[in-house]
């Protein structure tokens, strides 16, 4: 395998390992509260971590190996400063603020407890949800950067992260109506998700 197919394949690696997390993320948002629903939620949870470690070493692998790769000279300059990159500086640059988004929504989950104390919990969220702007960016740099992004194998790598990502909000969607309803009145009341 060259560098090249090596860098591709470490980044559709690491999209689809953020796109599953922010699915169970989203999706984790709603649930029950018997046990059977908690239960059910700390296994996303579990699930949805670990595929964000598995994302976070999928990118470096991707950013290590683009640095060193000879064909397209990248800097390690261009690779942490947005748009400052000598070939495709949009794309690229693109790449890099998914980079930022992804580490502040890892940072916030690793050090919850502790920005708990600092943060309110409105807070916490916001800057965890910076792994939805990230998803988003990443899914951009890979369309825009990719040669092969028009390539049928590629569209479907887009599309099953787009699907897995559309999957949790729905599942959330669910959830939240799951959880509400609404009298006569209409004031909202929180009941079981069965």
């Amino acid at each position: 395998m060259t560098t090249y197919e090596l860098i591709r394949s470490f980044g559709l690696v690491a999209y689809l390992a953020f796109s599953l997390s922010v699915a169970l993320g989203v999706a984790s948002l709603s649930g029950g509260r018997d046990d059977r629903a908690l239960d059910r939620r700390v296994i996303r949870q579990l699930v949805h971590r670990s595929s964000a470690v598995v994302g976070l070493v999928a990118l470096a692998a991707h950013l290590g190996l683009t640095v060193v790769d000879t064909y397209v000279s990248t800097s390690l300059t261009a690779v942490l400063i947005p748009f400052a990159a000598g070939y495709k500086v949009f794309a690229l640059g693109l790449g890099t603020l998914a980079l930022y988004s992804f580490v502040a929504a890892a940072a916030s989950g690793w050090l919850r407890l502790a920005a708990a104390r600092l943060v309110s919990e409105r807070g916490w969220r916001l800057l965890h949800r910076a792994a939805y702007a990230g998803w988003a960016l990443c899914l951009l740099h890979g369309v825009l950067a990719g040669p092969d992004a028009g390539r049928l194998w590629a569209l479907a790598t887009y599309g099953l992260g787009i699907a897995m990502v559309a999957g949790g909000y729905a599942v959330h969607r669910v959830g939240l109506r799951h959880l509400h309803s609404r009298d006569l009145e209409g004031a909202f009341h929180l009941r079981e998700a069965r």
